[in-house]
């Protein structure tokens, strides 16, 4: 039920605020207060909704109202593990820290989710001449530049944390690419640190961003492109061949199938295989 899409929603909404110098110790509830009153509105709207057709002006919908689930029993405990996101961030040393960030680095960076700028998501691939004609957008939660060689990259995460905390995740480095490349330096000249940090725990999974990094996410990004490519005819991208259904076997977890948003359209598909 979109926790983790309102949890960035809530942080984004109050961490700009803060940016801003409007934040005060009395008025943090009406943060809370707002997302509460959408999230309850959206729930109802997407609870009454007609599903047998589509209407291009109220596109909100929960994937759980679609299948006919009664779940008005779980919008509370929704609503709470999203305010209460914000409550353990508050309450965190890190969010001393972010007043800091505010106080003294060069500039701070704060994404509006509300607000999609998808110019400014876009990595600046000209560089690397392979990568030319991929669009790829990236944009971090939250960013630090402390000065013009140092940077630091946070990205929020509200799901299941991961077993691997030794490694750097693939969307950290595409951030930091996209610093690299935006700001037009080569890793070897600067510091990035990239975390991801899990809430309510306040978990961080992540390090320092090195040149093996960076290099193993271009050529990530090369290998998929070239791989891609291989099923455009002729060179004319409408005549891509599409792989046979073969190549997408289900899942075996009824526990998983159960939760996919996906699995009605999966089940209609069975009857042409």
């Amino acid at each position: 039920m979109r926790v983790g899409e309102k949890t960035h929603h809530l942080l984004s909404d109050y961490l700009n605020a803060l940016k801003q110098g409007k934040v005060e110790a009395g008025n943090i509830q009406s943060f809370k207060d707002l997302i509460v009153e959408e999230m309850r509105s959206e729930f109802e709207a997407s609870k009454t909704r007609d599903y047998t057709s589509y209407d291009r002006d109220h596109k909100f919908w929960l994937s759980e109202h679609y299948y006919g689930e009664n779940v008005d029993d779980k919008l509370e405990e929704v609503i709470q593990k999203v305010v209460n996101n914000l409550d353990v961030f508050v309450q965190s040393d890190r969010h001393q820290k972010v007043q800091h960030y505010f106080k003294t680095a060069k500039m701070v960076f704060v994404e509006k989710p509300r607000q999609k700028d998808f110019e400014s998501m876009k990595l600046n691939l000209y560089s690397i001449p392979e990568l030319r004609n991929l669009n790829v957008m990236a944009a971090p939660d939250f960013g630090v530049v402390f000065s013009d060689n140092k940077y630091l990259i946070i990205d929020r995460k509200t799901g299941q944390e991961k077993m691997d905390t030794d490694s750097t995740s693939d969307q950290l480095k595409i951030y930091a690419l996209k610093t690299l490349l935006k700001s037009r330096i080569n890793i070897d000249d600067v510091e990035i640190e990239g975390y991801e940090v899990y809430l309510p725990s306040l978990h961080e999974i992540g390090g320092k961003i090195e040149k093996t990094d960076i290099d193993y996410i271009i050529k990530k990004l090369k290998d998929d492109m070239e791989y891609q490519q291989q099923f455009i005819v002729d060179g004319d991208i409408v005549k891509n061949e599409p792989l046979p259904h073969a190549k997408f076997p289900r899942v075996k977890s009824e526990k998983k199938c159960a939760s996919c948003t996906f699995r009605k359209v999966c089940e209609e598909l069975k009857n042409f295989e």
